[in-house]
């Protein structure tokens, strides 16, 4: 899809602005305790005051789960591509397929394996939309359809990965200070490193077939155009 320079900067802020939407509403609802949460697991994450007293720990839990990750990442690489669509610096290269690779996954697990056992509730429900639903179908059809291509390459590819450890790292070694994990899956207390450890393989091997699709997908889109 061929558009102007000022139609393609207008989509590109669109999607920054539908990203940063949906954080903009968790941001909000954990500010404010809109939607308390029961401390149901002890080490997952939660068990703050209730009200603004337990504002500082609900916003610094927010910033351990991945779909907060992925939508910031989509927000800045979009508001980024909205002030200079020509940015070819292979870091930035890296971060453009991480915001579609993150987003990705970010979607397809919500619905697959959380939306249908732990729908959202009250106002959840308004951040869900954004954060799972309408940003990864936003941003992926916007890298479809306008994005340049042959951006990627294998290198590009695995570097993808890195933003991803990053934040495993960072879960890890927070939870090991406050004994408190994000997701099951990652929890060291109930599951040990081990079968931490291989989960974390596990994920990371999705993540490199996710990014190995979307070169392939940019590869035949150039071959049949």
């Amino acid at each position: 899809m061929r558009l102007k320079d000022a139609q393609l900067r207008f989509v590109y802020l669109v999607n920054a602005l539908v990203a940063a939407t949906g954080f903009a509403i968790q941001f909000v609802i954990n500010l404010f305790d809109l939607v308390p949460a029961e401390d149901l697991y002890p080490t997952l994450l939660g068990g703050h005051d209730a009200g603004l007293s337990g504002a500082i720990g609900r916003l610094t839990d927010s910033f351990s789960y991945f779909t907060i990750w992925s939508n910031l990442v989509v927000a800045a690489v979009m508001f980024a591509l909205y002030q200079d669509r020509n940015r070819t610096s292979f870091r930035f290269k890296v971060l453009r397929l991480d915001s579609v690779l993150m987003i990705t996954i970010t979607g397809a697990v919500y619905h697959v394996l959380i939306a249908p056992y732990y729908p959202p509730v009250s106002w959840n429900v308004y951040s869900d939309i954004f954060l799972h639903t309408i940003t990864p179908i936003v941003t992926v059809l916007v890298w479809l359809l306008v994005t340049p291509r042959q951006q990627f390459n294998l290198k590009i590819v695995f570097a993808s990965l890195i933003v991803p450890i990053i934040w495993l790292g960072y879960t890890l070694i927070r939870g090991e200070i406050i004994n408190r994990y994000p997701y099951d899956f990652l929890d060291v207390i109930s599951n040990g490193y081990q079968s931490v450890f291989i989960m974390i393989a596990i994920l990371l091997g999705i993540g490199l077939i996710v990014a190995l699709i979307y070169l392939l997908i940019d590869k035949l889109i150039v071959r049949f155009n």
